[in-house]
């Protein structure tokens, strides 16, 4: 248990709410349709979306128990329900499963594990007199179309990213990776949402120490009773990461099949969750962030250029405003003679400290940012351009801050932008302020 959580309840008797697992433990399934029926009556009780529709198969009485929404309504009329009432013996659940057209369909005597594949998307077929329940494939969730990845956005190569559908994200792996060596092992974590996730390596490539490793961290996720759900990837990254405190990622993430199967063939391991559009790749070195897909279709020598550029605008984006600080309040000697006059100048006519006003400047800067990512796309370029313009201009003709400071802080900014990495991007900005703490006190 967490420190911070053993605090809560010592101090003020704060608990975690149980979590109740729901389909746990093994129920065989009753010859009696009406027995089974009706557990699944209690256990799925107040559910508007579950559907219990009854038919004879040859002499026997049975049901059709599906969730609405999650199947295909016509799938199951024309493949299950129509050949179901034409079909004319039904001794045994073989004779059953030969009169549907449906091809994916699964026998199981656990009544929990054929709702559980219920929840899935899937048709449970019970027959009065048979102690096994039949799960059919009819799965139809609502789902996006394939388009260009926001985030991980390249003018060269495959313009395809990854959507909420595991299916579909495995097919566009596949898509790149036409080898028996492609393996992937199904993890579901969560108590409650129980998200499919898909660890996904190449047999003949990937270190089997790294592959156990991975799969022994997803291990202990399944374990953990206290993690009640997993609807983003963000929800592994944190569990599995080696210093889950660090603000620096550790854990690659994308939304493009082209780099995931790249990653794969290097004989790292990856992950795909079920509803979330991003993967996750593993290991990762702190150079890797600063890499994009355009690096793997341009020249050697365009795409090193433009890798050394990052982390020139790491180097900028840290410490330009720091920098001023320094120079303005103990180092005034290396700036150059034709300029310290027009800085000393623009000094002292603001009130505020160069700590001060750099201070204000970056903080304003982190307002516009986030206001622009909160607001809709086409209102909030507008305040970004226009906030940051109105802003600067008002805050130097009022005098709270100099020119320079408004120009350094700018190139900043811009330089920020040039990290590929939203989170490692996100980390280095959050470092300006302990060296611009450093810079004034130090």
């Amino acid at each position: 248990m967490p420190i911070w959580e053993k605090l809560l309840q010592k101090f003020i008797g704060a608990r975690r709410p149980e979590v109740d697992a729901g389909l746990e433990g093994e129920r065989p399934v009753n010859a009696h349709l009406d027995a089974n029926l009706k557990y699944i009556d209690e256990v799925f009780a107040n559910a508007p979306d579950l559907i219990c529709r009854r038919l004879t198969v040859g002499q026997r009485q049975a049901a059709l128990v599906y969730l609405k929404g999650i199947t295909d309504p016509r799938l199951i009329q024309q493949g299950i329900a129509d050949p179901l009432l034409q079909c004319k013996s039904s001794k045994s659940s073989r004779e059953v499963t030969d009169c549907l057209s449906a091809s994916r369909f699964e026998c199981t005597g656990d009544l929990n594990d054929a709702l559980q594949n219920m929840l899935d998307g899937r048709v449970v077929l019970l027959c009065q007199g048979l102690t096994t329940a039949i799960s059919i494939e009819v799965t139809q969730f609502a789902k996006r179309a394939i388009t260009e990845p926001k985030s991980d956005a390249a003018i060269n190569g495959p313009q395809e990213g990854f959507i909420e559908s595991l299916e579909d994200n495995v097919a566009l792996v596949r898509r790149r990776l036409r080898t028996p060596a492609f393996k992937a092992q199904v993890k579901r974590l969560g108590v409650l949402t129980k998200t499919p996730v898909l660890v996904c390596y190449l047999e003949d490539r990937v270190d089997k120490q790294l592959l156990a490793e991975v799969e022994d961290r997803l291990q202990r996720m399944q374990q953990r009773e206290n993690l009640p759900k997993i609807l983003d990837s963000y929800y592994i990254v944190e569990s599995i990461s080696d210093h889950p405190l660090s603000p620096f990622p550790q854990i690659l993430q994308t939304e493009r099949p082209d780099v995931v199967a790249a990653h794969l063939a290097e004989g790292r391991v990856c992950l795909l969750i079920d509803g979330s559009p991003v993967a996750l790749a593993m290991p990762a070195a702190f150079f890797d962030f600063f890499q994009t897909a355009d690096d793997y279709y341009l020249h050697p020598l365009f795409s090193s250029l433009s890798r050394w550029l990052r982390l020139l605008a790491v180097l900028i984006s840290t410490s330009a405003s720091a920098m001023y600080v320094a120079v303005t309040t103990f180092h005034y000697e290396v700036i150059p003679s034709r300029l310290v006059l027009s800085v000393a100048r623009n000094r002292a006519m603001v009130p505020l400290s160069s700590f001060l006003e750099a201070l204000v400047m970056e903080v304003t800067i982190e307002l516009l940012r986030e206001a622009t990512i909160r607001l809709p796309a086409t209102v909030g370029q507008v305040i970004g351009v226009v906030g940051a313009l109105v802003v600067g201009q008002a805050a130097v003709q009022a005098g709270v801050v100099a020119p320079l400071l408004v120009i350094v802080v700018a190139i900043s900014t811009i330089a920020a932008f040039a990290i590929p990495n939203n989170e490692q991007a996100s980390a280095i900005r959050l470092i300006r302020f302990p060296l611009l703490v450093a810079a004034n006190f130090l």
